[in-house]
């Protein structure tokens, strides 16, 4: 009994060893533990006492903590910065790609800008090549550009329409502007029947009936929605979505700006709130040091 103790005992401690020694092995090689890398929640953590790098968001600049930073560094040519990614028209990091003098910081003041800035694009987007290539292997008969400025919009549908005008049956390609309708046509032809309402009168050549369509086994039927509960087991609703934004300029401001972008801009009061209606469907509305948005989701 007392060999087979001794030799427990000498088994256990170098199994330890052995465990301990992994344990500190990789603890020093995992790759994920980083010696000179560390979390920066805000700039009060930040000491500022010599050469670093930091990467921070968003990555346009208008807020946060990376315009904190650049504000404070852009001044000093020992500085630079790298945007690495897309950047929209107006923003700031848009702005400074094409190095001006200086720049309006958050609070109205004038920074010299001294900083270097350069550009990497580390966009996890698609180029040309690759929506090109995939657009190849899906072969579609219709090609609608809904993302991005319309400038660069354009751009790609013109290469795109001169890639295709060779195939035998080239796609359509639309980038259309916010809000534009879009008529799509498709080969092969399907009779419906018209029922309720939308029967009462009988149609013309060329003329068009709105509805829903509604398939039951090998048959088409077109139906008006607020008549679907008659003629089907579905049921007509409305999804009413809402999102409130902080938001403390003053509403004229906001009324110019989405005059910018959408052209025809309806004012009215709701309860005694002013309120804008945008595209003939969101509703801007404003409250107390914020602004709430509704739009319709689906019918």
């Amino acid at each position: 009994v007392s060999t087979q103790s001794t030799g427990s005992s000498g088994i256990n401690a170098e199994y330890g060893k052995q465990w301990y020694q992994r344990r500190v092995r990789v603890s020093f090689n995992n790759p994920f533990v980083f010696k000179h890398i560390s979390n920066l929640k805000n700039i009060d953590q930040f000491q500022d006492i010599g050469p670093s790098v930091v990467m921070a968001s968003p990555g346009m600049l208008q807020s946060g903590l990376s315009r904190e930073l650049f504000e404070t560094w852009c001044p000093d040519p020992r500085n630079s910065v790298i945007i690495a990614g897309y950047c929209v028209e107006g923003t700031l990091a848009k702005m400074i790609m094409s190095e001006p003098e200086e720049i309006v910081s958050v609070t109205g003041q004038r920074l010299p800008l001294k900083c270097s800035v350069n550009y990497i694009s580390f966009s996890a987007h698609t180029d040309y090549n690759q929506t090109s290539e995939f657009l190849m292997l899906l072969k579609p008969a219709h090609i609608i550009l809904v993302h991005g400025e319309q400038s660069e919009m354009q751009r790609l549908r013109t290469a795109l329409k001169r890639e295709y005008e060779d195939t035998p049956d080239p796609a359509e390609i639309f980038a259309p502007a916010n809000n534009e309708e879009i008529v799509l046509n498709f080969r092969g032809e399907k009779m419906a029947k018209i029922v309720g309402r939308l029967a009462a009168k009988k149609p013309k050549a060329g003329d068009k009936i709105s509805g829903v369509l509604v398939k039951r086994g090998f048959n088409y039927h077109i139906v008006s929605p607020d008549e679907l509960e008659h003629y089907t087991d579905l049921k007509q609703g409305v999804v009413l979505q809402k999102q409130t934004i902080p938001f403390t300029a003053p509403f004229s401001l906001l009324h110019h700006c989405l005059q910018q972008l959408a052209g025809t801009v309806e004012q009215s009061e709701k309860s005694s709130r002013s309120c804008l209606k945008v595209f003939d469907s969101v509703t801007v509305q404003q409250e107390h040091n914020k602004i709430s948005i509704e739009w319709e989701g689906s019918e």
